[in-house]
């Protein structure tokens, strides 16, 4: 059986922003991500594939999929949110997170 989704949704990221992490510049000016965004609208519009750009200020990875309670350092035990942070747990419903796919699950829900 093959499927396609009704709908694609992905961060608005600002590729300069992310050029200047000296850690991560290299990767990124390698992967040609706008390129790729490109590539992945045009896609979508030939199979009528909804394809949605989520505000970049919205903080998918910090929102909890669960309870809707966002991400607070200073009640947090992990501390400053950072990069480093792949793994969260909520204060509000105490539900563990993978910060990858909380934030895909978020973005999933994304409404315009």
């Amino acid at each position: 059986v093959k499927t396609k989704p009704m709908r694609i949704v992905v961060e608005d990221l600002s590729i300069s922003n992310l050029l200047k992490n000296k850690k991560l510049s290299k990767a990124f000016s390698f992967q040609k991500l706008h390129f790729f965004f490109q590539c992945l609208s045009y896609k979508c519009e030939k199979y009528g594939i909804e394809y949605v750009k989520a505000d970049k200020w919205f903080a998918s990875s910090k929102i909890c999929s669960c309870c809707g309670v966002k991400y607070d350092h200073s009640v947090q035990p992990e501390g400053q949110w950072s990069l480093k942070i792949r793994e969260w747990c909520c204060v509000g419903c105490n539900s563990h997170h993978d910060r990858d796919v909380n934030a895909a699950i978020n973005l999933s829900r994304w409404v315009k």
